[in-house]
């Protein structure tokens, strides 16, 4: 097992500057854990027990209003950190997260990563530069909920989804991606259908026009 954990830090940007004896020190300190599709890992509001990290599978991070209304935060794939920023400023899960899918993640214990970050400085230079990415993600993300109708972030989605083919999304969980409700995601998809510019064949989403839905996009 510790051997297989090394082999997965050392192959993302965190890690790949330490050192083979710092590597095993951090890897044994480290566990694997499994989830399945739909499995709750992390629930806003509790303690921050560890970091994590995405060995495979896809998590999905995401909070939810008082009034049951859920909006996607991250998405988050293999390599990815999951968690950091309450295991560093010790307050409580910012917001929850589910697998997506059957899920392995790289746990290692909240004081372990801090004692790890205070002596090994390239492990702190990457904590650093991964929150200033989140930092840029989030910022694109409220630009998004504030200057973009929801026609306009519909259509993003729409052309990321066919840009991955293989990922399916309920109207339910699209408009968990857009923050809005299903209806809403419902009307709309009627209305580009109508128009003739996606259809949906097999619970499959069609691209038909796709220039019109990029100047959509931009709305």
């Amino acid at each position: 097992m510790a051997n297989e954990i090394v082999d997965f830090l050392k192959r993302i940007p965190y890690f790949g500057r330490l050192s083979a004896p710092t590597l095993a020190d951090v890897a044994g300190r480290a566990s694997l854990r499994s989830y399945a599709r739909r499995e709750l890992i992390l629930l806003e509001g509790e303690p921050a027990q560890a970091v994590y990290f995405v060995v495979s599978g896809q998590v999905r991070v995401y909070k939810v209003s008082a009034g049951g209304r859920e909006q996607v935060l991250d998405r988050l794939g293999p390599g990815a950190a999951l968690n950091l920023v309450p295991v560093l400023d010790g307050a409580p899960n910012p917001a929850s997260a589910t697998a997506a899918n059957a899920v392995t993640l790289c746990a290692i214990p909240r004081d372990d990563f801090l004692a790890a970050i205070r002596h090994y400085p390239p492990l702190a230079e990457a904590v650093l530069a991964d929150l200033a990415t989140r930092l840029r993600r989030f910022a694109a993300l409220v630009e998004d909920l504030s200057f973009r109708t929801v026609r306009a972030r519909l259509a993003r989605l729409l052309l990321r989804q066919a840009a991955q083919p293989g990922r399916r999304f309920t109207q339910a969980e699209m408009a968990a991606e857009l923050g809005t409700v299903r209806d809403v995601v419902g009307r709309l998809m009627a209305e580009l259908q109508d128009e003739g510019l996606v259809a949906v064949e097999r619970h499959r989403i069609i691209v038909k026009d796709r220039p019109a839905l990029e100047a959509m996009a931009e709305v």
